[in-house]
């Protein structure tokens, strides 16, 4: 199918879905939301710019984080673990400075380096009380880094 308007319909299941990641702005409901379905995938876009893409759950765009700076399900990393992780590498949690309450194991969480942007999304290892405990291992395991496409990944 190709790329085209999302219905009154769709919009309001997308809507749904994105407020449950903590990821709707208004500006999105201004806006024409376009979606590029393919078999395995639905790619999401506002003009040119993709905000999300879907295969079996929602994947927001580093862009789309970067415009909202949701605050929930967060990690921030320090210098050398944002230098790995902008490689598509695990994050360990020796690198990890900063743990959002709302952080659940197999959840998807967005990662920011200490300035604030947002560089990546990856799934969480374990739930914030888990990797609050841990002193060494696997924080999050990355689905998608910036500059990176998400309807590719």
């Amino acid at each position: 199918m190709a790329r085209h308007v999302l219905s009154k319909r769709d919009m309001k299941s997308f809507e749904a879905k994105m407020r449950d990641y903590g990821l709707w702005a208004d500006f999105m409901g201004t806006s024409k939301i376009e979606v590029d379905e393919k078999k395995d995938r639905r790619c999401f876009f506002i003009g040119n710019v993709i905000i999300s893409v879907e295969r079996e759950e929602l994947i927001p765009s580093i862009d789309l984080l970067n415009a909202v700076k949701p605050g929930t399900r967060t990690m921030e990393v320090d210098d050398g673990a944002a230098v790995h992780v902008l490689k598509g590498a695990k994050l360990f949690i020796k690198g990890v400075s900063y743990i959002s309450d709302d952080v659940v194991s197999g959840q998807l969480v967005y990662i920011k380096d200490r300035t604030g942007k947002f560089i990546a999304v990856g799934k969480a290892s374990e739930s914030k009380q888990d990797l609050d405990k841990m002193e060494s291992g696997v924080a999050a395991t990355m689905i998608l880094t910036y500059g990176t496409n998400p309807c590719d990944a």
